[in-house]
């Protein structure tokens, strides 16, 4: 198993449906993306990652995109590692 996250992702307004539905079709074909599934609500997708190196790389490829807005990523952590710091706070 790699490095996983969950990258909750905005599109700027102008994209029209069309250009969102081959957004989300890009996105789905790039190495590493685990499954791609548009939301609603405070983003308009969310994007499941899994890659073994380097979740930074992936990142900084969509944030290339000329489409984006805001990209936010949330990485994935054991329950022991979560735990471990919440007794630090």
């Amino acid at each position: 198993m790699g490095l996983r996250a969950y990258l909750l992702i905005d599109v700027v307004d102008d994209v029209d449906q069309q250009q969102f539905i081959e957004i989300v079709r890009e996105l789905e074909e790039m190495k590493g993306i685990e499954f791609v599934d548009p939301v609603t609500g405070s983003c308009d997708l969310v994007i499941m990652v899994e890659t073994p190196l380097s979740v930074e790389a992936l990142v900084n490829k969509i944030r290339a995109e000329q489409w984006l807005k805001k990209i936010e990523v949330l990485r994935i952590v054991s329950i022991f590692e979560r735990r471990r710091a919440l007794n630090k706070l």
